[in-house]
């Protein structure tokens, strides 16, 4: 039987001790309660927070419907995310919600939960992974796509990212200088 500390073990030994594609199924054949996972997401070692929302981020893609147990702890603890490379996975599993949403194929019962979240928890966890210095570029670019899907909403935030933009694309790599550039250009469409 699978168990908290079964995957914590799991989640510390190297990680081709069991395929993380492994682990995401057996979280799923023997339907351990996803809020467990979601404890070990906020776990003070990095490695464990880190593959475990890896795992939580891989489940959220094979069938969005396993979430909706934990979806409503997932976006109330949005700002608590403790690193960038948590924060990563949360922001893809994110934008993969609002992905479906704009495609009319979020289940009723995710849409629900996101239609009665707090969106400044979400707009809050953003910001403070695109203003962290030497934050992970992936964490940032999707932060600001989060970002985006909230601009009707608060209209600030229109006002607000082209000069955080700006600043981003200062010493930034090619391939960020490139998403600042496209960003902007779709901010003035909005």
């Amino acid at each position: 039987m699978l168990t908290k500390e079964y995957l914590i073990n799991e989640f510390t030994s190297p990680i081709y001790s069991l395929s993380l594609d492994e682990l995401t199924n057996m979280i799923i054949n023997e339907n351990l309660p996803l809020g467990e996972l979601i404890e070990l997401n906020f776990h003070k070692e990095r490695r464990i927070s880190f593959r475990s929302a890896w795992v939580l981020e891989r489940i959220a893609f094979k069938d969005i419907n396993y979430l909706a147990p934990v979806f409503e702890e997932m976006l109330s603890r949005f700002n608590q995310l403790h690193n960038p490379s948590l924060a990563r996975h949360y922001n893809k599993i994110l934008l993969h919600v609002f992905y479906l949403k704009s495609k009319n194929a979020l289940p009723e019962s995710l849409k629900n939960v996101l239609d009665k979240s707090n969106p400044e928890i979400i707009i809050e966890g953003c910001f403070k992974w695109i203003l962290t210095p030497k934050c992970p570029v992936a964490t940032i670019v999707w932060s600001i796509e989060i970002l985006l899907n909230y601009i009707d909403d608060f209209p600030w935030l229109k006002e607000e990212l082209p000069p955080i933009i700006q600043r981003i694309n200062v010493d930034s790599t090619p391939g960020l200088k490139n998403y600042c550039s496209k960003l902007s250009k779709r901010i003035k469409y909005l």
